[in-house]
């Protein structure tokens, strides 16, 4: 999992995502959907609960030692279909979260999002997001950290 994990950064890097900054002015998030999909074709991999995993639809979910997540090819989403999510109203809530990361309890953003705008206050408080390492259940605390040092910016 772990070169997984490794291999899904240096994409999304790639692709202009995972740059991560604290959100310490107005930020909001205005998802341009099905004319980006940016976050599923490049994250593609989310973690599930198993009450999410029920919703979803089992097809959809590749079980493994360190938990369950939506199967994915090359990082894009399964569940993305004609650039939509199609389980939106059930999407994981990773999903639901993305692009927002509560990083030791401080809110960050991550400023690849083509759907940032910064004319409003509509951050989330920062508890109401699950921390950073949720996402990576069982990865080693140095990949995490490593994956910390990568993406964000201080």
């Amino acid at each position: 999992m772990t070169w997984i994990l490794i291999k899904a950064i240096i994409k999304a890097r790639r692709e202009g995502l995972l740059r991560l900054v604290p959100a310490t002015s107005a930020t909001r998030l205005d998802c341009l959907k099905d004319k980006c999909a940016k976050c599923c074709r490049t994250l593609g991999t989310p973690v599930v609960t198993s009450q999410e995993a029920k919703k979803i639809g089992y097809q959809s979910i590749l079980k493994g030692k360190h938990g369950m997540f939506v199967k994915s090819n090359n990082s894009v989403c399964c569940l993305l279909k004609n650039g939509l999510c199609s389980v939106y109203p059930a999407r994981p809530r990773g999903c639901r979260e993305y692009p927002w990361y509560n990083i030791d309890s401080r809110l960050y953003y991550d400023s690849g999002c083509p759907g940032i705008k910064h004319d409003e206050d509509k951050r989330p408080i920062v508890n109401d997001i699950q921390p950073l390492e949720k996402f990576f259940p069982l990865t080693p605390q140095l990949i995490l950290r490593l994956v910390k040092r990568i993406c964000v910016k201080k």
